[in-house]
């Protein structure tokens, strides 16, 4: 059973003759019988009552004549949103992006999209590197801004820009007085730290760990937005990403003298397999945002 099945037995049933229904389908009457007959032959009954060239819908025919024309309109239903999902003016595109991007850069890069391309909607998740990961190679997002915890094959990796990982403190704690600190005075400290999983831990963690410097780690297992609150709370210290706090006015950003810690974020999509024009425009105007505003952004992150 095909659309073109339920096509030419709705035109059938309509018009109640071989004759005009064929003519209608610009179809011969032979090639219009045997597909009627085909169909009938795989729902196992009969559909019309026959008389010479008049066909007349039986009781099983009247049944299935209703589910015949929902699933042809929904099929024409879903051809037209599918169409608007990859219209080059009008398409959807699906990100995913790492939760620390969330409080700056990603509302920033998304308004001045959307700006210019006010037809494009965009479907939004965050999460870790590799859930973000696993979402593009099962085909659940068009693209994903993360790091690079893993290389795979059938995913293409587009280095965006990097960034410095930077120690945050409250307004009043006694390191805003100075004008720098070094990597064993966190030893000292509260430490609130992220979620095990991320790539953002396992970084800071491997360079305390080459130093030998153990963390005195109060919480952790946190998102960057229960991390702000609690360092502007006094509750600890926490090392972040430049960019997340360069909007945040309740947390000093205190220099270490010798920490040397950058993160780099890419654009990442899979390497073969259908992407929609949209998608592609959208690529495009990712990695020329970044080119474009090298100067603007050489404040905020190291471009590529």
């Amino acid at each position: 059973m095909d659309i073109m099945q339920l096509h030419y037995f709705i035109v059938a049933a309509e018009q109640e003759h071989m004759t005009k229904a064929s003519e209608i389908l610009s179809l011969s009457q032979s090639a219009l019988s045997r597909s009627i007959t085909s169909l009938e032959g795989e729902l196992g009954v009969p559909l019309f009552d026959r008389k010479n060239r008049k066909i007349l819908l039986n009781r099983y025919g009247k049944a299935f004549l209703e589910d015949a024309k929902k699933i042809v309109n929904q099929v024409k239903l879903s051809k037209e949103n599918l169409t608007e999902l990859v219209h080059p003016d009008i398409g959807n595109i699906a990100i995913s992006f790492v939760h620390s991007l969330g409080l700056s850069y990603i509302p920033t890069l998304l308004m001045d999209f959307q700006k210019s391309n006010p037809g494009h909607t965009l479907s939004l998740r965050e999460d870790n590197a590799e859930v973000i990961v696993k979402d593009l190679l099962t085909n659940e997002i068009d693209f994903g801004f993360a790091t690079q915890f893993k290389s795979f094959s059938d995913l293409v990796y587009h280095p965006i820009f990097k960034e410095k990982i930077v120690l945050i403190t409250s307004l009043d704690h006694p390191f805003v007085t100075k004008e720098s600190v070094k990597m064993e005075d966190l030893t000292n400290e509260d430490f609130i730290h992220y979620n095990s999983d991320t790539e953002l831990r396992k970084l800071i963690d491997s360079h305390f760990s080459e130093k030998g410097i153990k963390l005195n780690v109060a919480y952790d297992g946190l998102e960057i937005n229960s991390i702000i609150g609690l360092v502007s709370a006094n509750m600890g210290v926490a090392l972040a990403p430049e960019s997340v706090i360069q909007n945040v006015s309740h947390v000093a950003n205190v220099p270490i003298l010798n920490l040397n810690a950058w993160r780099t974020i890419y654009l990442i999509h899979k390497k073969e397999g259908f992407i929609s024009k949209a998608a592609l425009y959208f690529k495009d105007f990712i990695l020329s945002y970044h080119e474009k505003d090298c100067g603007k952004q050489e404040s905020k992150h190291e471009l590529w």
